[in-house]
Order: C-alpha cells, then sequence, then structure tokens
C-alpha cells in the first residue's frame, strides 16, 4: 500500500488551511509562506501535487454539480421513475470514475486511496453490494414504470370507453351496441 503523501500527514486543520488559501486564489508560493508562518515544514513539490489533486477533484465536483443542475432543470418536477433513474446513472457514473482513477493511476492521492480501497476486502464487497443494489434499483425502476404505464392505459380506456358510450348514446344506439363497441374496439367489458 502507498504511504499517504507528506500533505496527507498533517492534521486536519492545517490541510484546511491550505484548501481556503487556495480557494482564495493563493499561489503556491504564497501558501508555503503561510505554511512557514505556522511553522509547518512541506517541501513545494508535495505541496504542488496536494494542491494539483485539489483542483481535479474541484474540477470533477463542478462538473457533477453542473450536470446535476442541468438535470433538475430539464427535469423540473420529474415524475418518480425519471429521479430514480437520474440516482441509479449518477452512481453509475461515480463508480466508473473511481475505477478509472484506479486504473488510470490518475488522482493522485485520490487514486491512491481508490486502490487502497480495492485492496481492502469489506471495500470490495461493499462496492459489490452497491453494483447488486443497482442492479436491483434498474430492475424495480423498470417495474415501477410498466404499472405506471399500465395504470395510464386502463384509465385512458376507461375514458375512451365513456365517452364513446356518451357518443353512441347521443347517436340512439342501443345498450347492446354500445356494449358490442366498447368490447370489440376499446376492450372494456360491459
Amino acid at each position: 500500500m502507498a504511504r499517504p503523501s507528506s500533505i496527507a500527514r498533517l492534521p486536519g486543520e492545517i490541510r484546511e488551511a491550505i484548501g481556503r488559501l487556495r480557494e482564495q486564489g493563493r499561489t503556491l508560493d504564497e501558501i508555503l509562506d503561510h505554511l512557514r508562518g505556522m511553522e509547518v515544514a512541506v517541501s513545494r513539490s508535495a505541496l504542488g501535487r496536494h494542491v494539483q489533486a485539489m483542483d481535479k477533484v474541484g474540477e470533477r465536483l463542478r462538473r457533477s454539480r453542473t450536470v446535476a443542475e442541468t438535470l433538475v432543470r430539464q427535469l423540473g418536477d420529474a415524475p418518480e421513475s425519471q429521479t430514480a433513474r437520474l440516482n441509479i446513472e449518477m452512481m453509475h457514473s461515480f463508480m466508473f470514475d473511481f475505477l478509472a482513477s484506479v486504473e488510470g493511476g490518475e488522482g493522485g492521492e485520490a487514486g491512491e486511496e481508490a486502490q487502497a480501497h480495492l485492496r481492502n476486502p469489506k471495500s470490495v464487497a461493499l462496492m459489490a453490494e452497491a453494483v447488486q443494489r443497482l442492479t436491483v434499483a434498474s430492475r424495480q425502476n423498470a417495474e415501477y414504470i410498466a404499472r405506471v404505464e399500465d395504470r395510464a392505459a386502463q384509465k385512458a380506456k376507461a375514458g375512451a370507453a365513456r365517452a364513446a358510450e356518451e357518443a353512441a348514446r347521443q347517436q340512439g344506439l342501443s345498450a347492446d351496441t354500445i356494449a358490442t363497441i366498447k368490447a370489440s374496439i376499446l376492450g372494456v367489458a360491459a
């Protein structure tokens, strides 16, 4: 297992300070000066790798947020099935990105963490469980859509039968003729 970087071994409040300074647009040298003022010694190259990894993660988050905002605008008040499908697709995307960071060796510390997770049997079991849950969710979503479509078709059929019956009565057709039309054309029992 790869050893954590010198930045990853720093206390959380120091890493947070690095993140805040980077968000403020500070350069590596300015961050290094600030760290020296806090009596924290790190190399410029380690800080550069850390900042680069932070920038990559930040870019991924911004991209995910943009995609999510776009989808919310497009879906508006989305029916449950679209929302479920969106969640399933987002989880698939997350797992793909996770595995890509391992295989491609990208992501710096994030890629190292991903590799460590894949070496841990419990993490692998949790990922397998997540894949199984995605499969179940996809199947349940498909079943839900089928039920909704069936209910909509039944409702439409019943509405068409009422409209046909009303029109047939206005034309003076007999009750037997109306029942025959509903049964043979609309598939609705009398």
